[in-house]
């Protein structure tokens, strides 16, 4: 398995590095912005799995995950996101860039392994303590089915 890192605090890089590679045939890119990930992407490197923390600067693991998916709608064969968040709040954000699962920071080591291996396999993510799937949280931005205009909205504001 072929794991792209995009991450720039170097405490957890070592965290992930070590949780990555102890298993076996894992092998690790690690980058220090989305962009340079986006390059790698786009000239044809292939990857299993997208490994992002969303405190990358300047555009954000958040960024990348939104391009990466925008790739896929192209018509483009992309690997699947996991986002580091820093907080519980932040799996909306998540959900809204389309990221496939996210662990909150810091990652225990052995849920990261689960939501890795359940992800790159296409299968739901675990239910384990500080992760999460975004595939069966509600859309954010969707007005449910027969839902009522507030009066606010009819009003034009």
């Amino acid at each position: 398995m072929k794991v792209l890192v995009v991450n720039q605090n170097e405490r957890l890089s070592g965290e992930l590095t070590s949780a990555l590679v102890g298993e076996e045939s894992v092998e690790v890119l690690e980058v220090r912005t989305p962009q340079l990930a986006l390059r790698l992407l786009d000239r044809g490197d292939r990857f299993d799995l997208v490994l992002a923390d969303a405190d990358t600067a300047p555009t954000g693991g958040f960024a990348l995950s939104r391009e990466v998916k925008a790739r896929a709608r192209m018509g483009r064969e992309v690997p699947p996101v996991i986002l580091l968040i820093a907080r519980e709040q932040d799996k909306f954000l998540a959900k809204w860039c389309e990221a496939d699962a996210f662990i909150i920071k810091p990652p225990d080591p052995f849920n990261l392994h689960s939501v890795v291996a359940a992800v790159v396999a296409g299968e739901d993510v675990p239910a384990l303590p500080g992760v999460g799937s975004t595939r069966h949280m509600p859309d954010v931005l969707t007005v449910p089915d027969g839902a009522q205009p507030s009066s606010v909205a009819a009003a034009g504001y």
